[in-house]
């Protein structure tokens, strides 16, 4: 009798059940969910953070934009200043709180609307701690040593930028551990081929997220300014740990079952469309007040 060949290993099982659950998920959905989800973070941050505490200090904006806040700082309290800065880090901190929170209290299988509210948790907490970083390094934005910034005219200034720096990598990297750690067991397979799948997720969101910001960014009546200093600083740089998130997970873990599949939903790419799409002719060229 001819011998067979057995060397079908369960590892090569377990390869070849990851490329199939890589195929099966949606790259239309994927990259609408990923649309959406950046938005969505950097709407919350902007107008229910910065836009929303002028509203509550009584300090009137004179314009509202996709990636910016505007209004005269003429007579308004310094104090005040700070308070509107600090707001939109907040509330990219309590949306990561608040969807790592519903993702803990879910008792259903891992779906599109686990991944959607996972990444959008993840780039709220991205955000609040990515500020932290950026401001320390460059001395502008939220927690910048600029007039609009919420460490102006704190001394010394070295040492002030020098702690950003430093609380914000470190929440930052911690930030990522956490985040992988909410999605980890829920990438089916083994070895390389897990790690592999889940690269390709965070890939997707992370150039997917930084292409529609960019170009929304690019509508705004100020210039390149805008788009470099905000839509790609806060896209590419911001959320740029989906880059290699995915290489700290546990090589080791074996997890069975179809695990997180992105299948075609109709509704989430309609959703997004229309969502992005408004986003981007309301605030894109700005609102004037």
């Amino acid at each position: 009798m001819p011998i067979q060949n057995k060397s079908f290993t369960f590892m090569d099982q377990t390869k070849t059940s990851q490329e199939t659950a890589a195929a099966k998920s949606d790259k239309l959905t994927l990259i609408s969910i990923s649309a959406l989800a950046y938005i969505i973070a950097v709407g919350l941050h902007e107008h229910l953070g910065h836009a929303l505490m002028c509203v509550i200090l009584g300090v009137h904006p004179t314009g509202l934009g996709a990636f910016y806040v505007n209004f005269n700082k003429a007579g308004v309290n310094e104090f005040y200043i700070r308070l509107i800065s600090l707001a939109g880090p907040m509330v990219s901190l309590l949306t990561g709180v608040v969807c790592f929170v519903v993702l803990r209290m879910r008792r259903q299988e891992p779906s599109s609307g686990y991944y959607f509210t996972w990444l959008l948790g993840i780039l709220g907490l991205m955000s609040a701690a990515g500020y932290l970083f950026f401001s320390g390094f460059s001395g502008i934005g939220d927690f910048g040593t600029t007039s609009d910034g919420v460490f102006y005219n704190v001394s010394p200034e070295w040492l002030i930028r020098s702690l950003l720096v430093v609380v914000g990598f470190s929440c930052y990297f911690l930030v990522i551990l956490f985040a992988v750690r909410k999605i980890d067991n829920l990438i089916s397979g083994s070895g390389h081929a897990r790690i592999r799948y889940a690269s390709r997720l965070a890939y997707a969101s992370y150039f997917t997220g930084a292409a529609v910001d960019i170009l929304i960014g690019l509508l705004n009546p100020h210039g390149l300014v805008i788009v470099l200093t905000s839509a790609a600083a806060g896209s590419l740089g911001g959320t740029s740990g989906l880059l290699w998130m995915m290489q700290t997970m546990n090589r080791k873990r074996v997890v069975t079952g179809p695990g997180l599949i992105i299948n075609r939903s109709w509704l989430w790419i309609t959703v997004s469309i229309i969502i992005v799409a408004a986003y981007a002719i309301i605030f894109g060229p700005t609102i004037k007040m």
